[in-house]
């Protein structure tokens, strides 16, 4: 309760603090006092929607309440953000005077930092709906995604008597009638899930990963109330997009809560693998996995963004970077399945090397039409042919707008390859949204892996000709 209050503040702080001091051309006082006026009613919009955030804790206590108060708090932030859009677009119509580029600024950020502040307070879907969008720029503003970026972080861990209760419910017994020990600590904490190292009777060393208890339930509430949120906004605010991450989140959120799929998903990419000694996938306990707790091999090995501590080792860096694309590259176009959150979280590497390939809540089938699109993309791109790229990528199921050109399609390549920094897919992204169409959900895995992929390799080995892997598995 205490952090939402701290946070608030902050918030306060920060954003007055961005209204007085910006601007080296101090603006005439009437349009000043306009944007005093923007932040005090900003503000009081902040302190109602801390209150409501508090309200939404205690209502998880007598969970009869709680879809009634996440729907309060997100429809509080919705009327927040367009009331906010609206009054800019309506004083820009009546008195462009008191407009500027930099009150669309402040009310960017000012939108930003409530949908953090509620995706870190409700956690859900809201969490997964923010690290998604962090990797959009062409459905938001720069405010957004340099915001929401700070997501991507490690999410804090629930307190260990929840989880042991809901391991006591999954396991139908004691968690010492199965376990050795069970380590309070997590050792990885997402948003829907932790995982906990244990030891089984028979002295097998795994990892449990848990869902949070009634998850499942916060994330229905969070997309039904998403849905209508992104609609209204839609109607206000053209220039924020929100359906794109809702229909994103309702194709992959079920595939994430499901530890079953999940479990046959790591099972099938084991079997794809077991040809090659580079590559590790942990092998599932099905005999006491569920429908929310999967238990697994506990693997240990180095993060793979960890340079010095794989140096210490003796483990070549471009040998990883190496296996790392060589195994990726035949994933998806030789086995047509995919380990698609190549989050650096998820990827350790042992002596030898070896890559481990951790959390397959997204590990995919990709549709051979989809295999072969990529493909040809690549191709396309190695021959320089235009008419190839915008056939492949038509296979590939974007819907394009007459006036595209080739620029626009081989920034969208970029993005979609990982060919790109931060600040380049912000500067493209307005461009992006204009010209291109939807992104189908199994094409976004894809791209948003190979963008994973690619940030990670720049670090291990930037001189790595990685077109050069992908060509030799087609």
């Amino acid at each position: 309760m205490e952090q939402i209050a701290d946070q608030a503040v902050k918030r306060t702080i920060e954003e007055t603090l961005a209204v007085f001091s910006t601007e080296s051309v101090i603006p005439n006082p009437a349009v000043f006092f306009t944007r005093l006026s923007d932040l005090a009613r900003s503000n009081s919009f902040l302190w109602l929607e801390a209150s409501l955030q508090v309200q939404e804790l205690y209502s998880r206590i007598a969970p009869a309440g709680l879809e009634w108060s996440r729907t309060l708090v997100l429809t509080t932030l919705a009327a927040d953000i367009s009331a906010g859009y609206v009054s800019l677009r309506e004083r820009a119509r009546w008195l462009p005077n008191f407009v500027s580029s930099r009150d669309w600024e402040l009310q960017h950020q000012r939108s930003a930092n409530r949908l953090l502040d509620t995706a870190s307070s409700l956690g859900g879907a809201l969490i997964k709906a923010g690290q998604f969008a962090s990797t959009r720029p062409d459905l938001l503003p720069p405010a957004y995604i340099h915001t929401l970026a700070a997501l991507q972080d490690r999410m804090p861990p629930h307190a260990w008597p929840s989880i042991e209760e809901a391991i006591t419910k999954e396991l139908g017994r004691k968690p010492q009638d199965v376990f050795d020990w069970i380590e309070q600590e997590p050792v990885a904490a997402a948003s829907i899930a932790q995982v906990h190292r244990a030891q089984l009777r028979d002295g097998r060393e795994v990892a449990i990963k848990i869902q949070y208890p009634e998850i499942a339930n916060l994330v229905t509430v969070d997309l039904s109330v998403m849905e209508t949120v992104s609609a209204g906004i839609a109607r206000l605010t053209p220039s924020i997009q929100l359906q794109p991450i809702v229909d994103y989140l309702k194709g992959t959120l079920p595939m994430e809560l499901d530890f079953r799929r999940e479990a046959t998903a790591m099972t099938e990419l084991r079997a794809a693998l077991q040809h090659r000694e580079d590559v590790v996938v942990p092998e599932v306990i099905g005999e006491l996995s569920t429908d929310r707790m999967l238990i697994m091999e506990f693997i240990e090995g180095v993060k793979i963004t960890d340079r010095e501590a794989m140096v210490q080792q003796g483990i070549s860096l471009p040998m990883v970077a190496q296996i790392l694309n060589n195994r990726y590259a035949e994933q998806m176009l030789q086995l047509g399945v995919l380990h698609a959150d190549p989050h650096p979280g998820n990827l350790l590497v042992q002596p030898g090397p070896r890559l481990v390939l951790l959390d397959h809540g997204l590990t995919v089938r990709l549709q051979p039409s989809l295999v072969h699109a990529l493909g040809e993309m690549v191709k396309a791109l190695s021959a320089g042919d235009f008419s190839a790229l915008t056939r492949a990528l038509a296979e590939a199921g974007l819907q394009f707008n007459e006036e595209v050109d080739i620029a626009t399609l081989l920034q969208l390549v970029g993005v979609l390859l990982g060919e790109h920094g931060s600040s380049g897919v912000v500067d493209i992204g307005s461009r992006l949204s204009k010209s291109i169409g939807s992104i189908p959900v199994d094409l976004l895995l894809v791209g948003r892996a190979l963008g994973l992929l690619d940030g990670i390799t720049k670090q291990l080995d930037p001189e790595l000709d990685t077109m050069e892997i992908i060509s030799h598995y087609i």
